[in-house]
């Protein structure tokens, strides 16, 4: 996935749940056990970019926290531009770069999807408890699927596709991905053909970390 395509996630994201501003955003998002303030604050939060630039083979946190008395539309804003930060990283590292996630070592392509993941996903979840219906465009649903989930079914749509590979809907003929669900990150070149799902060992990596969605 390229990083053009990350700011136009971004970009799509923020002007779903612009409008939502007013809404009460103290309530829980989608099922996750997060409220949606607490899971925009999750989307400013993110690390990606640090990982990346560090070229961190293990998990280091970041001493950066936000703060707790922004607004929405700051919080919104900054979901953004750490976007385009992580964009702009994934720009000047060489394509065979690796760094670390508790789902395997990703390269830039893998850090520039599983940010675009979060925010599509994450979204969905905010904006489907704020009473929005939000459905990306396909080519961006596609993208992530190509690149994180090569196991999805493509004899259906990109979309419905995408929540079911998180674990978020239920799709006709295929099994529910429930929690375990599990990203590949690595090139998809390395993928060996076996869907990955989260078992104790990757749980052992990620102990100390974020495993994100």
């Amino acid at each position: 996935m390229e990083p053009d395509e990350l700011i136009e996630v971004a970009a799509l994201c923020e002007a779903e749940l612009r409008p939502l501003d007013d809404r009460d955003w103290s309530v829980r998002a989608g099922e996750l056990d997060w409220s949606c303030r607490d899971t925009l604050e999750h989307l400013c939060s993110l690390a990606y970019p640090s990982v990346l630039a560090t070229r961190s083979t293990s998990f280091r946190p970041v001493a950066l926290r936000v703060d707790s008395g922004a607004s929405i539309d700051e919080l919104l804003w900054t979901m953004r531009a750490g976007a385009h930060v992580l964009a702009e990283v994934a720009r000047a590292a060489p394509p065979t770069v690796r760094a670390f996630h508790p789902a395997g070592m990703a390269d830039p392509s893998g850090f520039v999807a599983m940010e675009a993941d979060e925010l599509l996903v994450h979204a969905h979840d905010i904006a489907s408890r704020l009473g929005s219906s939000f459905r990306p465009p396909d080519d961006l649903a596609r993208g992530v699927l190509d690149r994180l989930f090569p196991w999805w079914p493509t004899d259906v749509e990109p979309w419905p596709a995408l929540l079911w590979a998180n674990g978020r809907a239920p799709l006709l003929g295929h099994q529910d991905q429930g929690a375990e669900w599990l990203w590949h990150c690595a090139p998809v070149e390395e993928w060996d053909g076996a869907v990955p799902r989260w078992d104790p060992i990757t749980q052992q990596r990620a102990q100390d970390g974020d495993r994100g969605l």
